[in-house]
């Protein structure tokens, strides 16, 4: 299963019981939400059904000048608000008699756009990294290992883990409150805990 050590630099591993499977159902709506864009992805607006308005622009390395939202940070903000959804729903299930997770539990999500390193296939693609905070999780009395298995069944709860799957690289891990910036990949490299006396000094906390 997991196995107890500290990350270091190496990429979060992708979760292999949600690698390539889809899941496709007969939808029984219960809500639906519109957003209305015009422009273009260089120089977009974007107006929502609640009245809000943003301007949309390119990311500096596309081309753009990176001061406006682009659409991939509005999938973030999405699909780490989900999975926090996703989180405290699993964890209701999972732990009965523990509390709710706090309000300062925090998702951090990174979405990448990039083309086909191999060049094989043309167009752009999206690449996903989820990072859970370990310390508010802890709050709760959950363990290393309570942690890791609360994220892995988030991801098969959330909807926007379901969509993804199987077409988009999405990668989970755990960020330590031990050492600022640690991650441990869920599913691949263990716990938060250091093994041995290998851990670098403490120097903030994530």
């Amino acid at each position: 299963m997991l196995r107890s050590a500290i990350a270091r630099t190496v990429a979060p591993a992708r979760s292999a019981a949600f690698a390539t499977r889809r899941t496709y159902v007969n939808l029984a709506p219960i809500s639906t939400s519109h957003a209305t864009s015009s422009g273009s992805r260089a120089a977009g607006h974007v107006k929502t059904d609640q009245g809000a308005e943003f301007k949309m622009d390119l990311q500096k390395e596309l081309g753009g000048a990176g001061k406006q939202l682009n659409p991939e940070v509005l999938l973030a903000a999405g699909y780490g608000t989900c999975f926090l959804s996703a989180l405290a729903a699993t964890h209701g299930n999972l732990h009965k008699d523990a509390k709710p997770l706090p309000k300062s539990a925090k998702v951090d999500t990174e979405v990448t756009i990039g083309k086909d390193a191999d060049e094989k296939t043309p167009g752009f693609f999206l690449a996903v990294n989820l990072k859970v905070h370990s310390a508010p999780l802890k709050e709760v009395g959950l363990s290393d290992e309570q942690i890791h298995k609360l994220v892995e069944e988030a991801h098969e709860l959330c909807p926007y883990s379901r969509a993804f799957k199987g077409n988009v690289d999405v990668k989970l891990s755990v960020e330590c409150s031990v050492l600022r910036m640690r991650q441990v990949p869920v599913g691949d490299e263990g716990y938060c805990h250091a093994s041995g006396g290998d851990a670098p000094e403490a120097t903030d906390t994530a």
